[in-house]
């Protein structure tokens, strides 16, 4: 009996310390933030920066919120480059428009993404298709991809969409996954406000309904021409490509598509349409 009680007592101060580190470790935590938070940019960042236009855009508010997440993403997640090295406008310029996306939230940084890795070009996937019993090869293009705590991204296709603004921006697209996978499931419905749900499937669902037959008949596409047709490829893929547009050819997207303009204001909670 008297081991019994030793033993629990053991099992209980072992416990009791535990939470007093998980509690002195947070708080450490909490105080690097603080000074991270009033830590400048540096020089070379906002170099980078002022060279995107979509940055310059920002109010000041929001300049100073995105430069403490700047920081924050590149000193917590871990850049690996695939026969490319990584350079701080490479860093720079992914952290930016990884959390442009969630500017509204500002200690929010993707708690469960680990790793981004950079490929220079695009990457060439083979891929065998089985249909009818008949095995087919066919080679994928990637340009990125999002894989729970894993970001890959294309660094040429990066340069591009930059350079010349279509409204395709493939680190947008990729981080707009990884929030839509926030709810454990990655199928166009990111973690929205339970009150704007039946008004989010409704109008994201019968848009995309529309331009999947829109684009499966390849005619009479009005509208929706302006719109990549990788869009059509499912409703996850629908509101990646959306999210896209509305950071970075807001205009375009709230002329044409008001309603959707609407509903991921209401997700993303930052106005994006000044033009």
């Amino acid at each position: 009996m008297d081991k019994f009680k030793t033993l629990l007592i053991f099992l209980w101060a072992l416990f009791f310390f535990f939470i007093i580190f998980l509690l002195i470790r947070h708080f450490l935590y909490l105080r690097w933030l603080k000074k991270l938070q009033s830590t400048p940019l540096d020089k070379t960042d906002i170099d980078v920066l002022n060279k995107m236009e979509v940055y310059n855009k920002l109010n000041e508010y929001e300049k100073k919120v995105i430069a403490f997440k700047i920081k924050r993403f590149k000193k917590e997640k871990e850049f690996i480059g695939i026969k490319i090295n990584i350079t701080n406008e490479i860093k720079t310029t992914i952290a930016f428009f990884a959390c442009l996306p969630t500017i509204y939230n500002k200690y929010y940084c993707y708690d469960s993404l680990k790793y981004i890795y950079v490929y220079p070009y695009t990457i060439i996937y083979n891929h065998n298709n089985t249909a009818n019993g008949i095995m087919t090869k066919e080679e994928l293009l990637i340009s990125g991809e999002a894989v729970g705590e894993s970001v890959v991204i294309v660094w040429d296709e990066v340069k591009k969409e930059i350079h010349h603004n279509l409204g395709r921006n493939v680190i947008i697209h990729e981080f707009a996954h990884e929030l839509d996978f926030e709810n454990g499931i990655v199928d166009g419905i990111p973690p929205i406000n339970k009150a704007f749900y039946k008004e989010w499937t409704k109008i994201m669902f019968n848009e995309y309904e529309k331009f999947k037959q829109k684009s499966i008949l390849n005619r009479f596409l009005g509208k929706y021409s302006l719109i990549d047709s990788y869009a059509a490829t499912n409703k996850a893929e629908f509101f990646a490509v959306m999210s896209e547009y509305y950071f970075m050819k807001p205009c375009l997207l709230k002329k044409h598509f008001p309603d959707i303009y609407k509903e991921l204001k209401k997700f993303y909670k930052v106005q994006t349409d000044v033009c």
